[in-house]
């Protein structure tokens, strides 16, 4: 499917545009009632969808091909709740929590690390959770989608005797790119469009050229030192004059305040494309208590699928199998998958949906457990790197009645 993002398509700064004008409607009303039920928030993506498609370009993701492709983000979160009904406490509820991600990939291997923390607080009880996975792969041949991968997992909860850990190795298929700086690059030429700088849309070559570039800020931080702005800018309007497409010899002060506010002060969420899988044995190194005995290694299936769906929306999926090797395989099981789904309303208000299932059968004389989370939530980009985010979670495990939450998230994005 092709990406595209027609003549005319502008940025937050303003568009007579009716279909703008109509989507953004749209997407305003469905706010007001998406707390109401999960239906709303359905009938939003099929809008959103829809209506981002109408704007393109006739370019794809899948052209922008880079040999190294990498992306890291820190953030804090924090949330206090506190009622009283006269002198009664109704609640007493407070979170801290911080996310720590990193992804690289070249020709030769790859890696990524996720850590996460979290300390809450509920009336006089306290508690804390520590969790980390870390993978590394290794293609057995440039540009190939062949590779051999280790993966370790551990988590630390207030009650363990010792941090439990897990390692999986296997090998594996598939590859992944990150295409965030296209993405950039592509919200830079609505405004250029939008303010009569371009003659046309840029040739998709010129596109992949300018985001590889965008993608070059540390290389040129690091050879330019505080200075760098001015020559990195002065290399991406020499790409995009080089197109034939500018008007004027040079891009005016109003488009290089957007490239600045685009490339530093405005959330662009990540956009990956790609897929792999993975195949291995997952061995438990270290319980949580030494009371309890390791479990016998297990048959291991990891498959991830990554897509930008437009220019304004991703997806992404990951489902994880594994069953014990030996007499119980595939009587006892463990199935887990995650679901999310994001979407940019305007350039300071994203929608996400999140979906998470597992499944677990821990015995072949018992039935499986199952849990849901289904969690809504809208992220608003206030000012500084600091997020509003309100947020809706449904849960449902077996044996159990739904439960729903409401939760109201400040957010500080450190990278």
């Amino acid at each position: 499917m092709k990406i595209r993002k027609g003549k005319g398509a502008t940025d937050k700064r303003g568009s007579d545009l009716k279909g703008d004008t109509l989507r953004l409607r749209h997407s305003l009303l469905l706010c007001n009632h998406a707390v109401k039920n999960a239906t709303t928030y359905l009938i939003f993506i099929l809008i959103a969808i829809t209506s981002d498609n109408a704007f393109s370009q006739n370019l794809l993701i899948k052209d922008y091909k880079v040999p190294i492709t990498s992306a890291k983000s820190f953030l804090i979160d924090f949330n206090y709740n506190y009622a009283t009904a006269g002198k009664e406490e109704r609640a007493n509820q407070g979170k801290v929590g911080t996310i720590y991600k990193t992804f690289y990939e070249s020709l030769n291997h790859g890696h990524s690390l996720d850590l996460i923390w979290s300390a809450s607080r509920n009336g006089d009880a306290n508690d804390y959770r520590t969790e980390f996975d870390w993978r590394l792969k290794k293609y057995a041949r440039p540009e190939r989608k062949i590779f051999s991968s280790v993966n370790l997992h551990g988590a630390y909860v207030k009650g363990d005797e010792r941090p439990p850990f897990d390692v999986t190795i296997g090998w594996g298929l598939g590859r992944f790119i990150n295409a965030t700086a296209l993405a950039k690059a592509v919200r830079i030429e609505d405004f250029l469009l939008f303010s009569g700088q371009l003659y046309d849309d840029l040739p998709a070559n010129t596109m992949i050229q300018l985001g590889q570039l965008i993608e070059r800020q540390k290389e040129y931080r690091d050879s330019h030192g505080d200075t760098y702005k001015r020559v990195w800018y002065d290399d991406m309007t020499a790409v995009i004059k080089n197109s034939g497409m500018l008007k004027a010899e040079e891009i005016d002060a109003t488009g290089i305040l957007r490239m600045d506010e685009v490339l530093f002060r405005e959330r662009i969420s990540d956009r990956f494309y790609g897929w792999d899988a993975t195949f291995g044995t997952k061995v438990e190194l270290l319980t949580a208590k030494s009371s309890i005995k390791r479990t016998l290694p297990a048959a291991d299936v990891t498959a991830r699928y990554s897509r930008p769906i437009s220019w304004r929306s991703q997806l992404n999926e990951k489902v994880t199998v594994n069953s014990p090797i030996g007499g119980n395989f595939f009587r006892t099981y463990s199935i887990t998958s995650a679901s999310d789904f994001s979407y940019e309303v305007t350039n300071r208000i994203d929608f996400v949906i999140n979906y998470r299932l597992k499944s677990e059968k821990r015995s072949k004389e018992t039935a499986a457990l199952t849990s849901h989370s289904l969690t809504t939530l809208f992220i608003f980009h206030i000012e500084n790197q600091v997020n509003l985010i309100t947020s809706m979670q449904l849960t449902k495990s077996s044996g159990t009645p739904l439960n729903q939450s409401y939760v109201m998230t400040l957010n500080y994005r450190v990278f």
